[in-house]
Parts: C-alpha cells; sequence; structure tokens
C-alpha cells in the first residue's frame, strides 16, 4: 500500500487528505509453481486503460510487475505483455453498504482511507469500525467531495455515493 498526501483547502481551511494507491503484483513465469528461477525476467510490459498507455516498465528478477490498483479501478484495463492483452479487473467482495465494515470498504476503495484495509492486514483480528477519527474523517471528506450535508452520517445520500462509486 503506497499512501500521499494531498493538500485540499475548504472554505478557507487547509488540510491533508491521505490518498491510498494499493498495488497489485502479478508474475509472469514459464511454469506452474511457486519455486525460484519460474518468473520470467526483464521483459517489457504496459498498462493500458481505454487503450492508452498509464503505466510501463520490466518484469523484475522474480518475472513480477507491479499495477497500481486506481489503474485497474478506472475501467476497460489491460495488461500487455509478450504482444497479448490481459484483462485486469480486481472487483472486490463487498460487505452490506449497512454494516460498518462495507462502509469502511467503500470509502478505502474510494481512496478515502479509513484504516480498515491498513490495520486489517497488520492484525487480521481487525474489526472495521467507523468509531475511529481516520473513519469519521474519511465520511467528511466523501460529503465534501460530493457536494452533499457535511455531517458524519451515513445517510442515504451518503450510502448512495458510496454505492454508486464503489459498488453495491
Amino acid at each position: 500500500m503506497f499512501e500521499a498526501f494531498v493538500q485540499r483547502v475548504l472554505e478557507g481551511l487547509t488540510q491533508f487528505n491521505t490518498i491510498a494507491m494499493p498495488i497489485v503484483r502479478i508474475r509472469f513465469q514459464i511454469a506452474p509453481g511457486i519455486g525460484t528461477g519460474l518468473g520470467i525476467a526483464s521483459v517489457p510490459f504496459q498498462v493500458l486503460v481505454s487503450g492508452a498507455p498509464v503505466h510501463a516498465g520490466t518484469t523484475d528478477a522474480n518475472g513480477e510487475v507491479t499495477v497500481p490498483i486506481p489503474f485497474i479501478a478506472a475501467g476497460n484495463c489491460v495488461l500487455r505483455i509478450f504482444d497479448t492483452d490481459f484483462p485486469l479487473d480486481f472487483t472486490p467482495a463487498l460487505d452490506p453498504v449497512t454494516s460498518e465494515s462495507g462502509q469502511a470498504q467503500r470509502l478505502d476503495q474510494m481512496g478515502y482511507v479509513t484504516g480498515y484495509q491498513l490495520d486489517s492486514t497488520i492484525d487480521p483480528s481487525f474489526e472495521a469500525t467507523r468509531d475511529t477519527p481516520r473513519s469519521r474523517q474519511a465520511t467528511l471528506n466523501l460529503q465534501a467531495d460530493a457536494g452533499i450535508a457535511i455531517d458524519d452520517d451515513i445517510g442515504p445520500q451518503t450510502r448512495t455515493q458510496l454505492t454508486t462509486k464503489a459498488g453495491q
């Protein structure tokens, strides 16, 4: 997970938002299995969104490429390697939007970091909750960006934003 801090000014107040840039590693190898020496190193690749290149490089020594998830989420995304296009689609399985974990998942997916992904990867027993300062700030930022009532309540308008932009 890569995080960047982006300055925003709202009603004369300067704040910093955290934008999560999750990444996925994809491995190309000469044969099935997990042994060493199977990866295909130094092969050029491109990530294309709607046919336009957005990311490029070469596979590393293990035959792996790193692809930022926002490119994949943009839709119609492919990984081109060996003159072959491999469609990329990482549609997550989401908890119901009516649950705190479902709300946190959607906020994280949209780039409003709640800490749900970060904490759950470190501690698998972590339970997502909206009762943290980071989660409340994520909700307020979404509401401000969407131009809806800024009240830290996941009511009908906020739920609509979550499901429209991050899925049912």
